[in-house]
């Protein structure tokens, strides 16, 4: 019998759950894992607007077939015993996601999706220090706080959720993470700003840096965590992601992620909420001092295996417009609701179909090809509402 689909584990938790797993052999080999995930998205937004909540890709309107992305991580695991132990990882995708996330750091939406498109998602050292029950990372990961991936198939729905779009997307620097408990993981780390692989002398302002920490507390049961985060940028000027970018001379970003699966259930309904909140100084000229907060809330059941049903609902406050790549221009209140039907065929193969609803003031963005492309009247927000519908099969390897 498959699992039901909420039981895959994310990417992110997997790193986790490596704590808890026995020694692996001394002469672990090389692993390559991955996936290819296929979509088809109909966007049912007015004339020509397109939705600043999520790629372009993802909300054009009429509909598109695209290759979200094919993803390859060779792994050395890394072995946990009484020495000094050292490991690998590094990941690429390719596809019409890795467009946009190649271009994360540049501030500016690129002009089209690119299904050849190479985006080096992960390429870090990992080491295992048993005295002080540490494992650390040195090179480039992807963001330790935040509740979504970039990985399509680890999240609850197709589409992206609206909270993540203010979340760090990825960074190169040094990240320890501590195990004193089987139950408590804590970690920190010192790393370059989100999206940014060189950013010495950006706009004349010298090299930018971050602070990251977060922790993971599970309790006896295994049923229920509690993962509060942290980032800041306190040095620099940007805290980008593939879907915004924020030139702030002062920004952090905080992230709180609940999960609970009741008893009862015995494993078939599985809660998440997902808070996020940050602020920004803003950099004079450039932008105005930002603030924003959201809120997110999941529920997966499983009707009968392997089949589920995700279900999304979100809520986000900015004081200024800050959701498209583009200049900011109003604040207001943003909503979604997602309904994700999943099928396992296979173990390794899933399909899935969604609907999505997202409303508030400017949800979607109308554009005016007679409108010289320099002029910010290009970009007008509008209050409007937008339905979506998408299907996806993806397959793991």
């Amino acid at each position: 019998m498959e699992p039901p689909e909420e039981q895959v584990i994310p990417e992110r938790d997997v790193r986790e759950e490596q704590f808890a797993e026995p020694t692996l052999p001394k002469e672990a080999n090389l692993k390559l894992t991955g996936y290819v995930d296929g979509t088809y998205l109909y966007n049912f937004g007015p004339g020509t607007a397109a939705s600043p909540i999520d790629f372009p890709t993802d909300t054009i309107p009429r509909g598109d077939f695209n290759l979200s992305a094919l993803w390859l991580r060779l792994e050395k695991p890394l072995t946990k015993g009484n020495s000094l132990e050292a490991g690998l990882q590094a990941g690429i995708m390719l596809g019409e996601d890795a467009t946009y996330y190649a271009a994360a750091g540049t501030a500016n939406s690129p002009n089209g999706p690119d299904s050849s498109s190479l985006y080096v998602g992960e390429a870090f050292a990992k080491f295992w220090v048993p005295d002080a029950q540490m494992e650390m990372w040195v090179g480039k990961f992807q963001a330790v706080i935040g509740y979504e991936t970039i990985w399509r198939p680890d999240n609850p729905c197709i589409t992206f959720g609206i909270a993540d779009a203010f979340m760090p997307q990825d960074n190169i620097g040094i990240l320890a993470i501590f195990s004193p408990d089987p139950l408590f993981d804590i970690a920190a780390g010192i790393a370059n700003c989100s999206g940014e692989s060189n950013d010495l002398a950006s706009l004349g302002t010298g090299d930018e840096a971050s602070i990251m920490s977060y922790a993971k507390i599970q309790n006896p049961g295994g049923n229920a965590t509690l993962q509060p985060g942290f980032y800041i940028s306190p040095w620099g000027t940007h805290g980008s992601n593939a879907r915004i970018s924020l030139d702030q001379n002062f920004y952090y970003a905080w992230n709180l992620i609940g999960q609970w699966s009741p008893s009862f259930a015995e494993g078939r309904w599985n809660l998440t909420f997902n808070l996020t909140g940050g602020s920004g100084t803003g950099t004079p000229g450039i932008e105005a001092p930002t603030t924003y907060v959201t809120t997110g809330l999941y529920s997966t059941w499983t009707l009968i295996d392997p089949v589920t049903l995700t279900g999304r609902a979100e809520y986000v406050h900015t004081s200024n417009y800050v959701l498209p790549q583009s200049t900011r221009l109003s604040g207001g209140d943003y909503y979604d609701y997602t309904l994700t039907l999943a099928v396992n065929i296979t173990e390794e193969l899933v399909w899935r179909g969604e609907g999505r609803f997202a409303w508030g003031a400017g949800t979607t963005l109308s554009t005016n090809p007679s409108q010289d492309i320099l002029e910010e009247t290009l970009y007008s927000p509008a209050s409007s509402s937008l339905w979506t519908l998408a299907t996806e099969i993806y397959y793991r390897f």
